[in-house]
């Protein structure tokens, strides 16, 4: 393996789409691929992106040229001028570590190196089906096509796996489980609420305004928590903006409670580890999820943490979580009680819930990842 050099598409890493879980899976392959195995990394970013301040000397990093930039600039940059580049760049193994569904973000990409992609998840299919809108449905239906022909396909979970070979028609045989990294530790220091103006008890919702993570619902468990007597506050984190974020808005406003909600985005590391370790309990009460990190962040801090009944939880916090029935209010209602209220809970979090998170080290999943690579690339020469 030594000297095997491995492309990763890092479109918007140095903007808000680090904050999302494809792009906390793509940093920490940035950050632990070149640093724990013998893998050299180059780095594919957007037109005129800056290169991530966070990102290790060692990668490389590549844009493609100002003329490059247009309405059509993902799909344009990775179909014409990425396969020139990684030829030039002397890629051996190119990754695209995501499938997206829409098309202002980078299809897979066409190389002339193996190909490795990960389907994260088919939510596209498995959750919104036709009420996505059509635009959107034919990129995603072209860009599963081509995952699907990728020299390997990667996915993030079992439960991800099943639903990728029933919907995606990909046979299981081509589909290898490496689940995400979760490189996660806890921040005893307060000061980073205070200047946030978090005081007091508080739940912690980490997600997003997509409706599938039902931060709607949240809002209306938590307005039945308050009448009934809790004394927390809820702390939101969100994304900076979104088509979907009227409808929570407006949510927001009609509840009593309104005023102990507050909601967060553009979250540095540091102050995220501080707002996840100093919570009551951590909620992600999604209703389609093909992998979802903050429950298993809220386990690196021993925290109480709060999930739907949903297949892919019971695969990775199964042992800890407080279980509610997915998109039932009265079952988040009473999840959201026994996280806060029941000492059990807390000391069953604090006890499993690190050794629950160990299992996703960045270093294991580095190596699994090293491993693909390295093999994809053997088996393209075996058969030249």
């Amino acid at each position: 393996m030594k000297g095997l050099r491995v492309g990763i598409d890092a479109w918007g890493l140095a903007r808000d789409g680090l904050c999302s879980g494809m792009g906390q899976y793509t940093a920490s392959l940035l950050r632990w691929v070149p640093a724990t195995t013998s893998v050299e990394v180059v780095a594919y970013g957007a037109p005129g992106e800056e290169r991530p301040g966070w990102l290790p000397s060692s990668v490389e990093w590549r844009v493609p040229p100002t003329g490059w930039v247009g309405r059509l600039d993902a799909i344009r940059s990775r179909l014409r001028w990425l396969p020139d580049a990684v030829v030039t760049d002397g890629v051996d193994v190119f990754h695209t570590p995501g499938v997206h569904v829409r098309p202002s973000l980078p299809p897979v990409a066409t190389v002339r190196c193996p190909l490795v992609v990960t389907i994260h998840d088919v939510i596209p299919l498995s959750h919104y089906g036709s009420s996505l809108p059509a635009r959107n449905r034919a990129f995603y239906s072209w860009n599963l096509r081509r995952a699907a022909a990728a020299d390997r396909t990667l996915t993030v979970s079992e439960s991800a796996k099943a639903d990728i070979e029933r919907l995606a028609d990909v046979d299981a045989s081509r589909i290898e489980v490496v689940r995400s990294a979760v490189d996660f530790r806890p921040n005893p220091d307060r000061a980073p609420l205070l200047r946030r103006g978090v005081t007091g008890e508080y739940i912690l919702y980490a997600g997003s305004y997509e409706p599938r993570k039902n931060l709607v619902g949240m809002l209306h468990a938590f307005e039945r928590f308050a009448t009934a007597g809790g004394r927390h506050s809820l702390v939101a984190i969100t994304e900076r903006e979104s088509g979907h974020s009227e409808v929570v808005h407006s949510t927001l406003r009609a509840l009593a409670c309104r005023d102990r909600v507050q909601l967060v985005h553009s979250v540095p590391e540091q102050e995220l580890r501080a707002l996840y370790t100093h919570a009551s309990a951590v909620v992600f009460p999604s209703l389609a999820e093909g992998f979802g990190l903050p429950p298993i962040q809220a386990a690196a801090c021993g925290v109480p943490v709060v999930v739907s009944d949903l297949p892919v939880f019971r695969e990775t916090v199964g042992e800890i979580a407080v279980v509610s029935r997915a998109g039932d209010t009265a079952s988040l209602l009473e999840a959201l009680s026994r996280a806060t209220m029941d000492e059990t809970v807390r000391a069953r979090a604090s006890v499993l819930g690190p050794a629950v998170a160990a299992r996703y080290s960045p270093e294991s999943c580095a190596a699994r990842h090293a491993q693909v690579y390295s093999c994809c690339h053997e088996r393209r020469h075996a058969l030249a």
